[in-house]
């Protein structure tokens, strides 16, 4: 059954609706079982969720899944997926092909000056590794590394900078790395009107999402179940509102907070495989996940 993606016009994290929507057809592949640790999960039909149904909130915009209230569930022997069930009432777990960019506005960030330390390709031409390629208009300038001697120009009308391969959970050490202060991004580069944009693989996308809107810390603290639910409602929000359609993240709390490979932690990493490709759908379509950091009626609250 295909699952349908939409995105619908932009609004704050903190202000959208959890909603189903559509556009393109994805397929969904079911789910039985349920999710627990971090062990692999196995593949048959959409399940659907459990009767828990999470009564109304009020405090924040009080929508959508409750991040430390997902937390204190974990801690009390909860899996992701009565925890997602919960806050996503008449849901479905289900996953859907990753392969789609998405598209990330680096907010701090208005030049491509990057390192290639595995190399890249600009402009159809490779870059060696080790060089370095900064980007003006669709002019792209190759030094010997950050700062060092000019080997030449390219023209790159796509003003893009990217990876040898497009294969996604390359090692840290072969990403692009911006000159100066060598933060790293899996994916590529794009300078474009004043703007840098990252388009990246959505598991790379999720895998530095994860870390940075929860603590990766969770994990020793009886909340893998917690990050596993954070995978999966971060997963489905960027397909339901980018992946397919295109629609230019902000790497803030405007999206979804983005912190890049340097974020990352092999706790998180472990959730990111063990919830690969899995989504919340409802009615054949990836549902649009709203999720904040507390409600009025979390457990700590009440």
């Amino acid at each position: 059954m295909p699952v349908w993606i939409d995105g619908g016009p932009r609004r704050s994290r903190r202000s959208r609706v959890a909603r189903a929507a559509l556009v393109a057809a994805v397929p969904v592949l079911a789910i039985g079982g349920v999710l627990a640790g971090t062990g692999a999960l196995p593949e048959t039909t959409l399940v659907d969720a459990p009767g828990d149904v999470a009564p109304g909130a009020s405090g924040g915009h009080g929508r959508g899944m409750s991040q430390l209230g997902a937390l204190t569930y974990a801690k009390q022997g909860w899996d992701a997926q009565r925890i997602l069930a919960y806050y996503y009432p008449g849901t479905s777990l289900g996953t859907v092909h990753t392969g789609l960019p998405v598209t990330v506005r680096l907010s701090e960030r208005n030049r491509v000056d990057v390192l290639a330390p595995a190399g890249a390709l600009v402009g159809g031409k490779q870059v060696a590794p080790g060089q370095a390629v900064s980007i003006d208009g669709t002019t792209a300038t190759i030094r010997q590394g950050c700062g060092g001697q000019v080997l030449g120009t390219v023209e790159a009308p796509d003003s893009t900078v990217g990876p040898l391969t497009a294969d996604q959970g390359v090692p840290k050490d072969q990403v692009l790395r911006f000159c100066g202060d060598n933060a790293g991004y899996r994916g590529k580069l794009v300078a474009r009107g004043g703007n840098v944009l990252n388009v990246v693989g959505i598991e790379d996308y999720v895998r530095s999402v994860v870390p940075v809107e929860n603590s990766p810390g969770w994990a020793d603290q009886g909340g893998v179940a917690a990050l596993q639910a954070q995978a999966i409602a971060a997963r489905s929000y960027v397909l339901v509102r980018g992946a397919e359609r295109g629609e230019t993240f902000d790497d803030t709390q405007a999206s979804q907070v983005y912190g890049g490979v340097d974020k990352e932690d092999p706790r998180t990493d472990a959730v990111i495989v063990s919830t690969y490709g899995l989504v919340m759908a409802k009615d054949g379509r990836v549902f649009e996940t709203e999720y904040g950091a507390s409600r009025a009626d979390d457990p700590a609250a009440r």
